[in-house]
């Protein structure tokens, strides 16, 4: 896949207790043990939305609006399923299979380049966490203290453009840094392979910090690179045919995100009866540090994609990635729906 998708900290341990969390997070989702609740539910829209990845913190709102209610409120009544390698949320959603995906805003005008009709619809994170750690004893507290050190990359993922357009914009010697291929583990960082590793800033810090070790991180972002983050997106064709489902899909999402920001710590305990194996410590810690990527200008942009956004990304992109020049980045997303939430429509 061309570009990262978040694997929560590849462990052992974690493919032996998946399938079995995986199967308790489609029985809890999809539970329902009144006659009463099965009658109502005949009556809403049946949708599929699929998660970029394995359920978490990183997904509360789609998990919440699910759980909440505030979906079945709008007529719709949708199951939510996990992402991963073999199921792919463009290729599902542009195939017309399921209805609604999510997405890094990078892979989504690289699937637009590929001709896949999709277009964003709602910005979960308003740019891209991904970042470097370092421990504390490594003395690497901004890009230019990189030189001189082992740097971890990945190569096909937003993580090398992210770096190759920040030591640019930072007049650093590229050449003075040395790469060292990593995948998803923290292994190489602690054992010294590396000084820097690529992570999800409020993902992996947040969790090291709790175990009590000393890190510093390095935020793209602090420095004016800012790829677009995950998205919520959907097919032209549904927005053409459909575009009262995507509206009511919109609003309830939309009331998802702000009753979670607005009380973290209820909306977590309700996400995490659904999404077993995961430790409330580390996913309150992990959603509060998502708040900044969330947010962006103010809470009242919860959602709003800013076409300057976008505009960076596809520049960044056709410059470090290859993206093709000649995409029209203004349609590959839509704020039309998410104002109509914000407008009460």
């Amino acid at each position: 896949m061309r570009y990262m998708i978040k694997m929560r900290y590849m462990k052992k341990s974690l493919w032996r207790i998946l399938p079995v969390a995986l199967l308790l997070f489609y029985l809890l989702m999809g539970c329902d043990n009144h006659s009463e609740e099965k009658s109502k539910s005949s009556a809403l829209e049946p949708v599929v939305a699929r998660l970029k990845w394995l359920p978490g913190v990183t997904y509360i709102g789609s998990i919440i609006a699910q759980q909440a209610g505030f979906w079945k409120e709008e007529g719709l009544d949708v199951t939510i399923k996990p992402g991963g390698f073999e199921a792919d949320p463009i290729k599902l959603v542009a195939s017309g299979a399921e209805q609604f995906g999510i997405t890094g805003g990078d892979q989504l005008l690289q699937a637009r380049a590929n001709g896949v009709p999709i277009v964003a619809i709602f910005a979960e994170l308003r740019f891209s966490p991904v970042g470097w750690m370092s421990l504390q004893e490594s003395s690497i507290k901004t890009p230019h203290d990189l030189i001189g050190k082992k740097v971890g990359t990945m190569a096909g993922t937003n993580v090398e453009p992210m770096f190759d357009a920040l030591v640019a914009k930072l007049n650093i010697d590229a050449t003075k840094i040395k790469k060292v291929p990593v995948t998803f583990s923290m292994a190489p960082l602690f054992s010294g392979q590396v000084d820097a590793l690529p992570v999800y800033l409020h993902g992996q810090p947040v969790e090291v910090a709790l175990e009590g070790k000393k890190i510093d991180t390095i935020n793209p972002a602090d420095y004016g690179i800012q790829l677009m983050g995950n998205v919520v997106f959907t097919s032209e064709k549904l927005i053409k045919e459909r575009p009262e489902l995507v509206n009511k899909y919109i609003k309830g999402l939309l009331r998802a995100w702000q009753a979670s920001l607005a009380e973290p710590d209820k909306y977590v305990d309700m996400m995490l009866k659904v999404t077993p194996g995961l430790k409330r410590e580390i996913e309150l810690a992990s959603f509060k540090a998502m708040r900044p990527f969330i947010l962006g200008a103010g809470p009242n942009e919860i959602g709003l994609m800013d076409p300057a956004q976008w505009q960076q990304t596809f520049d960044l992109l056709v410059h470090y990635a290859a993206l093709p020049s000649g995409l029209k980045v203004e349609e590959a997303y839509d704020n039309s729906f998410i104002k109509a939430a914000y407008d009460g429509k």
